[in-house]
């Protein structure tokens, strides 16, 4: 705490000496040169014009520095096709959606590819954890969505390339930042980086806790990450990451009931709290990548990465309610890129091929009222994937670009009982599927394109989801299987006067979906089983307006109509039922306003409809609106930066579910949101060399 304090103090005094009697004019209003956008999600810098998929780029904007840096999704506001819950429950990590696909996740984000400056962060089994990924760290994130399969393998929903922050151009800057919130949020950061020469490096440091707004929902975490570049030649250059995440507490308030949330949404589960719900989780991995250019037009990439995870968990049931596993993973990543002219145009060509390796060894106890009791299960969990890719880039004509992709993934899964109580469950699996994309883009003029594209996902069960057996064994679910879907999409985009504009329909058909279910005796566990068919038709629509006078905006629209096709749970037929989880239609708003004094200001409104949160559409989650208020004043002085800013979360004070448990037992279904809140803080950015 002292130190905290200290802390604070320098904050405070490094920002009175940047007086407003001596502050000049920011840079924001001088006139701004634009770097030239390009996308790395398509494994090779491309620029968005020649690319057949919905695409959106996010980089880091002077006043997302002022957010309350707890969750990911204050980076990606306004996307749409992207639908963010549960981000008050550190537990059960934040949801994402994209065009329906991981909304029926219980933990973590499932469906999408996730990349972190080129290393996977989602695992071999297809499941991804979000906690390691501070949100202040994030410089760049671009967003595809729609299936990304044929690059990446094993994704129905599309992927997320984040590119953390860089190290900064002069030799030595040190950026401390500090939040202060309601219900004891509180959060420190300090960023430090440089370059010398063909070296550049960049530190980063933060710790999060708060109290929570619902009962039994205290929570802290500890992460950090050190980024190292260095230009080992004028044609190569290799990156080195390292991570470490730290989460002593972290708990779990549960779903409610409707009538509990309307009467009292501050409370916890009952259950939850009998139980003592969390985790505590500690996580270290690290990664690298080297990029070799033999002559021009030719890049060959090796990346490699390591991961451990120890985790313990407190479900809200007795029967195997304790959870913990020591989890090692590893990946090995080779490509080569090519640019040639075929028929004396361009083409570029790309090859390679991804291995990964995932071990768990995992126990059960039964859960005594929040104290670990006798062993339940005991096994050792292995899943290998490879996965060899191709992709090729060919501009036909001036007005056409041509690009084809396929890939072939491998899964082996294993299980070794080492609990045999209940006889012997060791099983093996193993699940492969070719994956397909097609895509044309015809350039109606230089900065506007329409684009159409197909293909073919497949998307095979997580660890978790085999292995959360219904039966009550251990061993494999032997009626869960993995779920395939074709995906069309047709979009038009552009840039007519400094106004970007974008719009995309698509369909899509699914064989087989893996939906979750919650059996009553182990409510919060979840199991998992195929649905016979679905479809999913979607439009997703957004329009960004040009700086004027300081003064910008952005607003989009979603419209999202998903149903079962052939869908049949204990002689009901469930066709035509709408999706769970996704509202059929949703807006967001953005307006930014920064003036030439240093003082800013910004107001995020959203607009979520109502949506079904059971597969028998006999229960909803009703429509709410949500807003952000943010204001301060920002100033600049030779080598020292310094802002001031204050915010109000859920602006309308709108009484709504952050979160929705699909297909819940007992009708526990709701996460309440908190109310009316307010937060602020000190940033500083201080060039010492």
């Amino acid at each position: 705490m002292r130190c905290l304090y200290n802390f604070q103090k320098i904050l405070a005094g490094l920002l009175l000496i940047a007086s407003p009697s001596q502050a000049q004019q920011l840079q924001s209003t001088q006139p701004v040169t634009l770097d030239t956008i390009t996308i790395t999600a398509t494994r090779s810098e491309r620029s968005p014009a020649q690319i057949p998929n919905s695409i959106t780029q996010i980089t880091r904007d002077t006043q997302q520095g002022f957010q309350p840096g707890a969750t990911l999704d204050e980076f990606a506001r306004g996307t749409p096709g992207v639908f963010f819950q549960n981000q008050f429950n550190f537990t059960q990590d934040l949801r994402i959606a994209i065009r329906g696909f991981g909304a029926r996740s219980p933990f973590g984000v499932r469906g999408i590819q996730m990349r972190v400056d080129g290393i996977p962060q989602t695992l071999p089994d297809g499941q991804t954890q979000l906690d390691s990924i501070d949100p202040s760290l994030i410089e760049r994130m671009d967003i595809v969505r729609g299936p990304s399969a044929a690059l990446y393998g094993n994704a129905s929903g599309g992927l997320i390339d984040i590119t953390t922050r860089e190290a900064p151009p002069e030799k030595f800057v040190i950026m401390p930042r500090q939040v202060f919130g309601q219900y004891g949020y509180l959060k420190s950061e300090l960023f430090m980086g440089g370059r010398h020469g063909n070296f550049g490096y960049s530190l980063f440091g933060s710790h999060l806790q708060q109290e929570g707004w619902r009962d039994h929902s205290a929570m802290q975490n500890t992460s950090s990450q050190a980024k190292l570049n260095f230009q080992t030649s004028d044609n190569s250059d290799l990156m080195l990451v390292f991570r470490e995440f730290y989460s002593p507490l972290s708990k779990d308030p549960g779903a409610l009931t409707g009538s509990e949330a309307r009467d009292n949404p501050q409370q916890a589960s009952a259950r939850n709290i009998q139980y003592n719900a969390g985790e505590e989780i500690r996580q270290e991995d690290m990664g690298t990548r080297f990029r070799y250019r033999p002559s021009a037009g030719k890049e060959l990439t090796v990346t490699a990465h390591l991961l451990h995870r120890d985790f313990q968990s407190r479900q809200p049931f007795f029967d195997g309610g304790y959870v913990q596993f020591d989890r090692w993973v590893g990946g090995l990543m080779l490509q080569f890129v090519n640019d040639h002219n075929l028929f004396n145009r361009p083409n570029r060509f790309l090859a390679g091929v991804d291995y990964g390796v995932q071990n768990d060894d995992r126990q059960r106890f039964n859960n005594n009222f929040g104290i670990r009791d006798a062993l339940n299960l005991s096994q050792i969990e292995r899943v290998q994937s490879v996965g060899p890719f191709f992709r090729n880039e060919w501009n036909m004509t001036d007005k056409f670009d041509l690009v084809i992709g396929g890939r072939w993934d491998w899964l082996h899964y294993q299980v070794k009982d080492a609990f045999r109580t209940d006889g012997n469950q060791s099983a093996s699996r193993t699940v492969s599927q070719a994956s397909g994309s097609a895509g044309l883009v015809y350039h109606v003029t230089g900065q506007q394109q329409i684009y159409a594209h197909v293909a073919s996902v497949f998307e095979a069960p997580t660890t978790t989801e085999l292995l959360n057996n219904p039966a009550g064994k251990g061993g494999f679910n032997p009626n869960l299987n993995a779920q395939t879907s074709l995906s069309n999409e047709l979009g038009f985009r552009g840039n007519t006067a400094g106004f970007q504009y974008d719009t995309a329909v698509f369909f899509i058909r699914t064989w087989d979906e893996i939906t979750p279910f919650e059996l009553a005796s182990s409510p919060g566990r979840a199991f998992f089983r195929n649905a016979g068919q679905s479809r999913r038709i979607g439009v997703e629509t957004r329009l960004a307006t040009p700086e004027w006078k300081g003064l910008r905006g952005e607003i989009s629209y979603t419209y999202s109509n998903f149903e079962f096709e052939k869908y049949v749970v204990n002689d009901t037929n469930l066709k035509g039922n709408v999706f769970p989880g996704i509202p059929t239609h949703r807006w967001e708003g953005l307006l930014r306003y920064a003036h030439p004094l240093g003082f800013f200001g910004q107001m995020h409104v959203q607009r979520v409809g109502e949506f079904f949160v059971n597969d028998t559409n006999t229960a909803t989650n009703h429509s709410y609106n949500l807003g952000q208020l943010l204001l301060g004043w920002e100033t600049k002085r030779n080598w020292l930066e310094g802002s001031i800013f204050f915010g109000i979360n859920n602006l309308f004070d709108a009484q709504y579910n952050a979160n929705t448990r699909i297909n819940a037992a007992l009708g526990r279904y709701y996460e309440p949101g908190p109310p009316l809140n307010l937060f602020g803080g000190l940033r500083m950015r201080i060039i010492l060399f």
